[in-house]
């Protein structure tokens, strides 16, 4: 597996409703994303950071969502992100009660 985190700033006056709002807009893109498993929204308000962690089954399905212009869309939709790509080798899942070597 791979993982991305998308850290971006968020304004200091946002309403953390306007941004779940903002979050659920764009949630039913993801569910035809290439290789996307799963993906996580974030938002910590004290720190006015918001972003997502995404679990992709490769490193190549994710370099390929995260492109010029899929930056360029986060930028313009709330600011310039800041990407970190990790390989996962090793999982705790504990809805199934697994531990993954990847």
């Amino acid at each position: 597996m791979f993982v991305v985190i998308v850290k971006f700033k968020i304004p200091n006056d946002s309403n953390s409703n306007d941004t779940k709002k903002k979050f659920q807009e764009t949630a039913p893109m993801y569910q035809e994303t290439s290789g996307l498993i799963r993906k996580n929204y974030l938002l910590n308000k004290d720190k006015n950071l918001a972003g997502g962690v995404y679990i992709f089954d490769t490193s190549k399905n994710a370099h390929a969502w995260f492109d010029k212009s899929r930056i360029k869309w986060l930028t313009e939709r709330y600011s310039e992100p800041e990407i970190s790509y990790f390989d996962s080798p090793v999982e705790v899942n504990n809805s199934d009660n697994r531990i993954n070597i990847n």
